[in-house]
């Protein structure tokens, strides 16, 4: 059993995208102005290099670059979790040495996709992960609908009880093993990982979240878990009800690209590049976004 939120990680973190410029290259100032950026909504986490981030699309350099920027331009600021999760286990150890040599506070690996690996095999990942962090405890990242993994509460148990392991990015709408593993491990990291579901995530169990949309929103899931701590439900509804307008509309738009796309018009990052095969937003979701993008700098603004 692991302590009551290890590290004073149980807290909000933005799954930070990568800017790229015109050319698909990493845009180093553009990453500084987002995590500014993100930082002035009063979220105090970061959670660099994972889906939102395009990382399986970066060589690892690029990774690791990635990893040292947010770093040097956040680190004191908020929790740092680098995402290091990779095809093969050489590159996710080097990205971990990487993330110990930066300075941040956990790291967290999606389990190894593509290739049908056995759990024996996953749980062996993990393992050399750990070993490679140098004292950073690892943050599982579940995510079955784009992993291809999917994880029963047994092996789940299983990869909870690696030393150095202290908790889960449960991204999934299973409620029901979000509950159970909050029953089972009272005292672990459970961090909520689909913004469309944070606050059933909370109520089931997690202990804080790690979103794509707390980089446009990050003020609308802070007072979201106030409310609900103050047992101000219906308020907690209701900015759950407003923050999946705009999860609607990013869906429809395509979530990274339009992400991008409203930070652009944001003025946050020079260009609303995504890196190919992804394409850029449809023409016909350039309006909605731009005044969504208005609406919530405007809230963003006045705070």
């Amino acid at each position: 059993m692991v302590t009551q939120d290890p590290g004073g990680l149980a807290r909000l973190y933005a799954a930070l995208p990568t800017p790229f410029d015109a050319q698909e290259g990493f845009a180093e100032t553009c990453q500084r102005s987002l995590a500014r950026f993100v930082l002035r909504q009063g979220i105090d986490g970061l959670y660099v290099g994972g889906s939102t981030g395009e990382s399986l699309m970066q060589s690892v350099e690029e990774r690791r670059e990635g990893l040292r920027v947010v770093a040097d331009e956040a680190r004191g600021q908020a929790k740092l979790i680098g995402h290091v999760g990779a095809i093969s286990t050489r590159d996710a150890v080097a990205l971990a040495r990487a993330c110990a040599e930066a300075g941040y506070d956990a790291v967290s690996a999606i389990p190894p996709i593509y290739f049908p690996h056995g759990k024996d095999a996953i749980t062996g990942y993990y393992r050399d992960i750990v070993e490679a962090a140098q004292g950073l405890p690892l943050v599982i990242y579940n995510i079955p609908a784009m992993s291809s993994v999917s994880f029963s509460l047994a092996e789940l148990d299983r990869l909870l009880a690696i030393p150095g392991v202290i908790g889960i990015k449960q991204t999934s709408i299973d409620m029901y093993q979000m509950e159970q593993l909050r029953r089972r491990y009272p005292g672990t990291l459970l961090l909520n990982g689909y913004d469309e579901v944070f606050l059933a995530g909370m109520v089931s169990g997690a202990n804080g979240g790690i979103g794509s949309t707390y980089n446009v929103m990050g003020g609308r899931y802070r007072r979201m878990q106030q409310a609900l701590a103050a047992g101000q439900v219906e308020e907690a509804m209701r900015l759950q009800s407003a923050c999946n307008e705009v999860i609607d509309l990013l869906v429809q738009a395509g979530v990274f690209p339009g992400l991008k796309f409203m930070l652009h018009h944001m003025g946050v990052i020079a260009s609303p590049r995504t890196r190919a095969p992804l394409l850029p937003v449809a023409e016909q979701f350039h309006a909605p976004l731009r005044q969504t993008a208005d609406t919530l700098m405007a809230e963003i603004g006045g705070s």
